[in-house]
């Protein structure tokens, strides 16, 4: 469990990150959610009473919501409104001025909260070596270092303010004369520049555990995987299981001293309270002020799981429970569509987290007997892609009387969601009329409003929160309601169950046992210790062919961070490219590179038991049994390769012995499942996401949040508007319409091609594949 400490000190993070923003143009425009923040801060207060807290000083009272070690005991000031400050511990109140003159170690200000007169209306300040800045509506307040208190006003201020605020605080420095805007910002970068060295400081990299593990590299370095593979102690120290899930981690390149080492650093990244934060419902997603609950959309009917102060297991179940009922009454043929048919098909609209989870989930179990057997006589796909060559593709051969159509998209206005949510519209009411709509298209989403006004029934939308990440939200309502229409929802509680399963393992066991957190540590060491850009999925089952796509769109999106949660730019490599293809596919296409070329570590996926077996008379295998031959004989092959004595012994010419030869040395890990059914597929998927969140919970980043895809959506919104304008006016586009001239030769290019768009009142403009 997290300690009192660092349950503090992670709430603090949070409110930090929101003042930390110099450039922001409007200091007083920047408006993070207070009220959830100010409630976790609450609870960690809560969380502190009773603690015996060290005083500096005597006469010199402490006001205690984070202890700070930094070789003296600091402690921290908090105001509480009105125009007074509350020690926690004591229950003491200062107030005032009197409160103002205590240590300015760390600020924390609550609504209506005064310094020396000022009124505070929502602030905070941070403790330690690094900086906050605070938007105070028209004055700025910065305190640097824990030591400093510098004040700047606007050119309106009084003088009486600043002697108010100099008396206020004897240790206090005023800032400068009446200063614009303008200038507090050119001063608050001064003070980021001053306290740049330090901010460095709270990187992951510069502590001693890091430095422990570069330091080992170049001992690891020296070594073999076809010597280390000797050490029937070591393999025997590499090998977990957990639930039937069986990790073997022998052929990475480490020992155990590597293995120590990374747990070590695990402990000191404080891995296990951010783990407990995450399952916790603490916000710590702190970009976007948001808690992290995807574990809670599988939690059992009767547990509890804090969001706000209140339990999300209710609502979540109430959403699971309205998603039983519904897919029942389609498949069991009670909802008809407009024609009085059965819906037997499905066709689920979403990008991004909405269509690559629930597809790969889809796909492997499409062909899982109980799956396949609840699935009969139905057919869901897919439509993610706005190229319309996706629309077809995902229309062509369907049925208007007996399609039902899933739109997922959270706030119902996702660009190429929506556009293939009306094409769908209209591909529907063209053969069935307007008043067909509501019978067959439902919706996922929390704006009701915008249901209604796409023309659904908002009683036939099925919600999800904003503490859902689209990468993670395959076991809501976006992967559960299209996937239960299809197999059932026993089938799909089955899958959520499986997940808690690996969950709980998650939350509960120690790191050196904890499956998620160790392929966490070790993609780690391989990424950015080991400097291996890239990582290969390679299942070897068919029916996990869309995996690869799935995490890396789980990993990537996660962890292709460059900054640490506070903003401070990161000196080490995040993240890593993730690929692959089901064996025994892969092997004849990327395996050379794998082999020959760079070094690139692999994660082998294996099932014991195939869903779909096939043994020929006269055969020496099975057909699985010759997939799974390959799946043991490659990671060796990788780890030991062929050197140039045994080629020549082999007879092989000296002039392709070079060419012959592999190195060997080369990474990877094996994971064997016992079957590939819903139980299992939720374990795997389950095991992923936490693998993820393990990285980046290492790293210091925010795995959470993904403001990587904005800039492209904002320039592909400026494009549209000049597309459009060009298609209307038939002027070529050029650099007065703000495009470089390489952009501006490609638009005009593309340009000189023109769709035929449909005149007023006739038929929409549909390509042969959606025509009737």
């Amino acid at each position: 469990m997290m300690s009192t400490v660092d349950e503090l000190c992670e709430a603090l993070e949070v409110w930090r990150c929101y003042f930390q923003a110099p450039d922001i143009e409007d200091a007083s425009a920047h408006t993070p959610p207070w009220e959830p923040l100010k409630l976790r801060l609450e609870a960690a207060v809560e969380a502190a009473r009773g603690v015996q807290w060290a005083q500096e000083e005597a006469g010199r009272t402490r006001i205690c919501w984070l202890l700070a070690e930094a070789g003296d005991a600091l402690a921290v000031l908090a105001f509480s409104p009105p125009q007074q400050a509350v020690d926690v511990a004591s229950g003491r109140t200062l107030q005032g001025p009197a409160a103002a003159a205590c240590s300015f170690n760390c600020v924390v200000c609550g609504s209506g909260s005064t310094v020396g007169g000022y009124s505070l209306p929502k602030a905070i300040g941070l403790s330690g070596s690094l900086l906050y800045r605070f938007a105070l509506g028209w004055q700025h307040l910065v305190v640097a270092g824990g030591r400093e208190l510098r004040l700047c006003v606007q050119a309106f201020g009084s003088d009486d303010d600043e002697e108010r605020s100099t008396k206020a605080h004897p240790t206090a420095r005023y800032c400068g004369e009446q200063c614009s805007h303008a200038d507090w910002r050119a001063s608050h970068r001064r003070v980021c520049a001053e306290l740049a060295a330090e901010r460095h400081m709270s990187l992951i990299s510069d502590i001693p555990q890091w430095k422990a593990l570069a330091d080992h590299v170049a001992a690891v370095k020296e070594t073999h995987l076809k010597d280390l593979l000797q050490d029937d102690a070591r393999t025997e120290a590499m090998i977990r299981e957990e639930g039937g899930v069986y990790l073997d981690f022998c052929r990475q390149n480490a020992t155990p001293e590597t293995l120590k080492l990374l747990l070590d650093l695990g402990e000191a990244a404080g891995l296990k309270g951010k783990i407990e934060a995450m399952f916790a419902g603490q916000r710590i997603n702190a970009t976007e002020g948001r808690a992290v609950l995807h574990t809670a959309l599988r939690a059992p009917r009767g547990a509890d799981v804090q969001e706000g102060g209140r339990n999300v297991v209710p609502e979540v179940w109430e959403v699971l429970d309205k998603i039983s009922a519904f897919t029942e009454r389609v498949r069991s043929g009670e909802w008809k569509g407009a024609t009085g048919k059965p819906l037997t098909n499905v066709v689920s609209i979403g990008i991004g987290g909405s269509a690559l989870g629930p597809l790969f989930v889809h796909t492997a179990l499409s062909t899982e007997p109980d799956a396949m057997a609840a699935a009969s006589g139905r057919r869901l796909s897919f439509l993610a892609n706005v190229d319309p060559v996706d629309t077809v593709r995902a229309l062509h051969g369907l049925d208007a009387e007996t399609t039902l159509v899933v739109i997922v998209s959270k706030t119902f206005t996702t660009a190429e969601t929506m556009l293939n949510a009306r094409t769908a519209r209209a591909w529907l009411t063209e053969r069935l009329g307007a008043d067909a709509v509501a019978k067959h298209m439902v919706a996922v989403s929390t704006n009701l409003k915008a249901v209604a006004d796409f023309g659904l029934d908002p009683a036939n939308a099925f919600g999800f929160w904003d503490w859902v990440g689209g990468r993670f939200s395959v076991s809501s309502a976006v992967g559960v309601l299209p996937l239960s229409l299809h197999y059932g929802f026993p089938v799909m509680e089955r899958f959520l169950q499986g997940m808690h399963a690996m969950d709980t393992h998650y939350r509960s066991a120690p790191l050196a046992d904890n499956l998620p957190a160790l392929l966490g540590l070790l993609n780690v060491w391989n990424s950015t210790f080991l400097g291996h850009a890239t990582t290969a999925l390679l299942p070897y089952q068919q029916a996990l062919q869309h995996f690869a796509p799935h995490i890396q769109q789980l990993s990537m999106e996660s962890n292709g961070k460059g900054v640490a949660l506070d903003g401070t730019p990161l000196p080490f490599e995040t993240g890593e490219i993730d690929f692959g293809e089901p064996g025994t596919n892969g092997q004849h296409s990327f395996y050379q590179l794998i082999h020959q070329g760079r070094v690139i570590p692999a994660e082998f996926i294996g099932v014991v038991r195939s869903q779909q077996e096939v043994y020929l008379q006269g055969e020496k295998v099975s057909s699985h049994e010759e997939l799974m031959c390959n799946f043991f004989a490659q990671p060796d092959a990788l780890a030991c390769g062929k050197d140039a004595e045994t080629l020549r012994a082999e007879g092989v010419p000296d002039q392709l012995v070079t060419h012959k030869t592999f190195s060997g040395n080369r990474p990877s890990l094996s994971i064997l499942l016992p079957e590939l059914n819903a139980y299992t597929l939720g374990q795997l998927l389950s095991l992923y996401e936490h693998r993820v969140a393990t990285s980046g919970f290492v790293w210091g980043i925010n795995s959470f949040d993904q403001w990587g895809v904005e800039l492209g959506k904002v320039l592909a919104n400026k494009v549209r508007g000049k597309v459009a304008e060009a298609r209307a006016t038939g002027r070529p586009l050029g650099a007065d319409d703000g495009f470089c001239s390489s952009t501006s030769r490609l638009l005009n290019r593309f340009l000189e091609s023109k769709p035929q768009a449909p005149q007023a009142g006739a038929p929409h403009n549909f390509p042969p594949g959606l025509r009737q």
